[in-house]
């Protein structure tokens, strides 16, 4: 990528995120040596002065609110040929893409509520409504302890537009009619945001509802198949209780997210710090109560962790990837040598050494990468691995079955080294998620650094 430098400072490294109306990149503070997030309209929307005004307004209130649950604005340009906002770097996942990975336990979709909730609670304080509360905002960094650090992002950007009906069009971020416009992300509206009306705090009260609704259910229940369809919904139906959606969701909590989602304002919690104390409240009363919850909903792929220390399991796993190393290429000299042992087989050793080759192939890709990964420390480590555990697994099962070409001589014994084989792709699972969270971080490192 060509370098740019933007006012004379910030030099763009990479575009990390986007829509129709502004860019985001990474990008190096020359001047302070750092990492910042810079949010840029792009060149077709520089001259309209709404866009310019929903920045300058974005940067005011992010610098204004002091909170370590909102990514704080930096400096904020705009000299008539660029416009941008420069953040502090968050480096994470957004909840987006942490429900994507799967389904949260309780005391996860709690921790996560509670700090959103308590940032909400520093905005509102200020005067601040953000109006955009969704997945996509929602900035996650892990912790040793299993909990994340949150940040809310974006308190302004509207971005492209669809066709609802004559005179109306939506965006995934707004509504207009006419010339009035409605702010906020279709999906995630409120009902009066949807009706005109002037949003308020407990609109961003029901926004955060739904992100729990989701964050528990794994649905949007509102969202249809069209815009018009999903206004319809947000206006006149009402979502199922979680109950239906997750059977061993705790009635407590379906109380609290339905009071969110209640359609008229007056019936929703009347403030952030009355829903806080209600989360926080329903977090005390689950306690140990809540283990069997937790252990229901757990994705099946999460491992526990080894009680090592981190450098300990990254050099067992270092060597695990060495060790498989050793056998491909050992295989490799050895089997041209010996085509007969594929006769063990009959007649579809043909097909067998086409198996074996591919393995061969994309094993050693598999080895030399997870080598690569934890051996430079990449911190994202347990997520990627949580990715394509599948495949890793469907290619070590298949690599167990290869002691079988020897059987004629180490016959029952073969056997012994098929299960071993067989285990070991769940031991270096447990082994990375000793030394990384399964969804992404470092777990060892950080427990010494942060208190819980």
């Amino acid at each position: 990528m060509e370098e740019v430098l933007k006012a004379s400072r910030y030099r763009i490294e990479e575009q990390i995120g986007g829509g129709g109306m502004g860019v985001v990149f990474r990008a190096l503070d020359s001047r302070l040596d750092c990492r910042v997030a810079l949010k840029e309209i792009k060149p077709e929307h520089l001259h309209d002065s709404k866009f310019r005004q929903r920045l300058a307004q974005e940067a005011h209130a992010a610098a204004a609110i002091n909170h370590p649950g909102i990514a704080r604005a930096l400096d904020y340009v705009d000299d008539g040929t660029e416009a941008f906002v420069v953040y502090e770097f968050v480096e994470g996942i957004t909840l987006r893409e942490r429900l994507a990975e799967g389904p949260l336990t309780t005391g996860e979709l709690l921790d996560i509520s509670i700090k959103a909730a308590d940032a909400l609670k520093a905005a509102h304080d200020m005067g601040f409504i953000h109006r955009d509360l969704k997945p996509e905002n929602i900035m996650l960094a892990g912790r040793a302890d299993g909990t994340a650090r949150v940040k809310i992002l974006d308190f302004g950007l509207t971005k492209r537009l669809w066709t609802v009906g004559p005179g109306q069009s939506a965006t995934a971020d707004g509504i207009t009619t006419g010339s009035m416009v409605i702010l906020g992300t279709l999906d995630y509206m409120s009902p009066e945001q949807l009706r005109g009306e002037k949003a308020d705090p407990r609109s961003d009260i029901y926004s955060l509802g739904l992100v729990m609704y989701e964050m528990a259910a794994g649905v949007n229940p509102f969202r249809g198949s069209d815009p018009s369809s999903t206004i319809a919904r947000i206006l006149t139906q009402e979502a199922p209780s979680l109950g239906e959606k997750n059977p061993v969701s705790p009635p407590e909590l379906d109380r609290v997210v339905r009071k969110c989602l209640s359609k008229g304002r007056e019936e929703r919690f009347q403030s952030v710090g009355d829903l806080l104390t209600a989360l926080t409240d329903l977090r005390q009363q689950s306690g140990p109560k809540n283990d069997g919850y937790v252990q229901a909903r757990r994705a099946p792929d999460d491992a526990p962790w080894l009680n090592i220390s981190r450098g300990a399991a990254r050099g067992l796993f270092l060597l695990t990837q060495l060790g498989y190393l050793t056998m491909y290429m050992a295989a490799v000299r050895y089997l041209p040598r010996h085509p007969e042992r594929l006769e063990v087989f009959g007649s579809a050793h043909p097909i067998l050494a086409l198996v074996v080759f591919l393995v061969l192939l994309l094993g050693t890709a598999g080895r030399i990468y997870f080598l690569s990964a934890v051996g430079f420390d990449h911190s994202d480590s347990g997520r990627l691995f949580r990715r394509i555990f599948p495949y890793v697994l469907a290619l070590d099962l298949a690599w167990a079955a290869v002691p079988l070409l020897l059987f004629k001589e180490l016959e029952w014994i073969s056997w012994l080294c098929v299960v071993a084989l067989a285990f070991l792709p769940f031991s270096q699972r447990a082994l990375l998620y000793s030394a990384y969270a399964p969804h992404g971080g470092r777990t060892s490192e950080i427990r010494e650094r942060i208190p819980a």
